[in-house]
């Protein structure tokens, strides 16, 4: 079938669709996905609101609409060989990933039902396919969620295999195991593919089963159980415990450990759980560094451990510290290549060093030796292929730092790598998610979840909090003769501008388009005023390049005076007023009253 040839691409004048009934409409919007009706010439007949919100049309656009009016031409053409074979009289489904009218990519399951009806009433009898039914389906949390799973699964599979003797199994609610990884696990007579995806009845012998249990569930009650077995002449420690994943589902974590000849590495192998946990409930890279320092001190009972980041060629932060960092130790280490000290080891050779300290070390070796430390030893620790940092040993003794624990410490750093990476990677991308791009100021998201915490504690502290909404007056008028690039260059400067006359604890954020909205906790109406007013001095100053000087217009309101309305609304009321006077200008809610 050619569709571009089809009568009722032409440009004969159609006759007119007969009007969806009304019942018929409320049916279509009761069913939860996107549904319409396209004949023979791929002509609109019939779509229900979801589907006209995706594509941003009104049902007069819509209603009589050639299908490659609405799909771009990229899209037409991809579903095109459904939309012949559909109209053949076979049914069609298919996947696809869309974005809709605001932009967001979204993920939907299509599929296309011929409607096969008799004769036309002619006496032949024959019978045809007078259009097709489209059913859109919006899959993206389902996507999104298996994404997750995905990601999870992987990073338990990193961990199990980074580690040398230890396997990991990580199971669901029904006892059934989701990951079953390692080294050691064909040690216990059992493979992966044996037990991943069965329930621990179905694949254990009867005894081990009954044993397993209810450590088991007691570890997705939130408990933690330990245990040892001996198989043949190898010693195993296990550790049953919970773990979160990202999609809130209840899982369970074994951690198997041989300590067969190296029982003093079990905490090692303990602290993998400890981490992969932190990891997994997605903790804080710094929180994440904190415990590694004290399991570090812990584990090599040394006098201090420490996770030290670089922050330039030769620069450094002590991040975390076990104990508290002592008064002789700066946080920030400045120092050179030629300091006797193994983070600086460390950060020239990108190896594994010790030292012990003397004199004329340099800076670094003089402030360890200032809080009485002799020997230190130092690991990599590399995130995304590059150097982030240290993770170090300190002991009082000259001898107290030896090879051995080196050579601990450089397995121990791998964990830690991973642990990082996967936290500072989730922490970059909750930025991102908080943050607008263009301006560098928090986002619409980030700005309410500021808004809510701000009134709760104004409440509950008995303070003021006020609220200023700024729109930048004819902002259209820039676009339309600078261009949509020098727009964004006049919003990012006015960004700026509304960051320098801000306070530190007060939030600035872009709400959307050319308005900005600005939170000034314990300060009240008449104080958000005179603020407002110094933002719109110092913009409306200095002129912005070629477009010249921009003015903004602000409304202003103060929670009490707000009531039981919500606070941004009533400032935006405020903001509606100073655009109705004239703008370039600011107004308080409630001043006239």
């Amino acid at each position: 079938m050619d569709f571009h040839s089809a009568p009722a691409r032409g440009n004969a004048p159609q006759p007119p669709l007969p009007e969806v009934p009304p019942q018929l409409r409320a049916v279509l919007n009761g069913i939860p996905a996107m549904v319409g009706y396209w004949d023979a010439g791929l002509r609109n007949r019939l779509a229900n609101d979801a589907y006209r919100e995706w594509f941003g049309v009104t049902p007069e656009q819509l209603h009589g609409m050639h299908i490659q009016d609405l799909l771009s031409e990229d899209v037409f053409q991809a579903n095109y060989p459904y939309m012949a074979r559909v109209l053949e009289g076979e049914p069609q489904l298919f996947k696809r990933t869309l974005t809709d009218a605001k932009g967001a990519t979204r993920f939907a399951e299509v599929s296309y039902m011929p409607d096969v009806r008799d004769g036309d009433g002619d006496g032949s009898g024959s019978a045809g396919v007078q259009g097709f039914f489209v059913m859109v389906t919006d899959i993206t949390e389902r996507i999104l969620a298996e994404r997750r799973q995905q990601r999870d699964t992987d990073r338990y599979r990193a961990l199990a295999r980074s580690v040398p003797g230890v396997f990991v199994l990580l199971f669901d609610s029904d006892l059934r195991y989701l990951i079953a990884e390692g080294q050691e696990l064909e040690s216990f007579g059992y493979r992966s593919a044996e037990l991943e995806g069965r329930r621990i009845h179905e694949v254990l012998d009867g005894n081990l089963a009954s044993e397993l249990e209810p450590r088991y569930r007691a570890a997705l009650f939130g408990q933690e159980v330990s245990w040892s077995r001996r198989i043949g002449p190898r010693t195993y420690r296990l550790k049953a415990g919970p773990a979160q994943s990202d999609d809130g589902a209840s899982t369970g974590m074994v951690v198997a450990v041989d300590v067969t000849d190296r029982l003093q590495q079990e905490e090692t192998w303990a602290a993998l759980h400890e981490i992969a946990t932190a990891v997994a409930r997605n903790a804080a890279p710094a929180d994440i560094s904190e415990r590694v320092a004290f399991i570090l001190r812990d584990l090599f009972a040394v006098d201090s451990a420490a996770v030290v980041r670089f922050t330039g060629a030769l620069s450094a932060e002590i991040v975390a510290m076990a104990p508290a960092l002592p008064p002789t130790l700066d946080r920030t280490q400045v120092f050179s290549l030629s300091d006797t000290s193994a983070t600086v080891r460390v950060a020239a050779t990108g190896k594994p060093a010790i030292v012990v300290y003397g004199p004329e070390g340099g800076p670094a070796a003089e402030q360890m030796q200032a809080g009485g430390f002799r020997s230190a030893a130092a690991a990599p620790i590399r995130v995304h292929g590059s150097l982030w940092g240290v993770v170090s040993l300190t002991s009082k003794s000259a001898t107290g730092v030896t090879g051995a624990m080196l050579d601990r410490l450089a397995q121990f750093s791998e964990l830690v790598e991973i642990a990082i990476g996967n936290a500072e990677a989730r922490t970059s991308l909750e930025l991102q998610a908080t943050t607008d791009q263009l301006s560098g100021l928090p986002n619409r998201r980030a700005l309410e979840q500021h808004l809510a915490h701000e009134i709760e504690l104004a409440a509950s502290r008995g303070t003021s909090l006020s609220a200023i909404v700024l729109d930048i007056d004819h902002f259209k008028r820039v676009n339309d003769t600078f261009g949509h690039l020098m727009g964004d260059e006049v919003l990012a400067d006015v960004a700026a501008r509304l960051r320098a006359v801000a306070r530190q604890d007060e939030i600035v954020a872009r709400f959307g388009g050319e308005e900005f909205v600005w939170l000034l906790p314990g300060t009240d109406g008449a104080e958000a005023l005179a603020a407002a007013e110094r933002a719109r001095a110092a913009i409306e100053a200095e002129p912005f390049g070629d477009v010249g000087r921009i003015t903004v217009s602000a409304g202003v309101c103060e929670l009490r005076d707000a009531g039981s309305h919500s606070l941004l609304a009533c400032a935006d009321r405020a903001l509606y007023a100073a655009k109705h006077a004239g703008r370039n200008r600011s107004e308080r809610y409630g001043a006239g009253s």
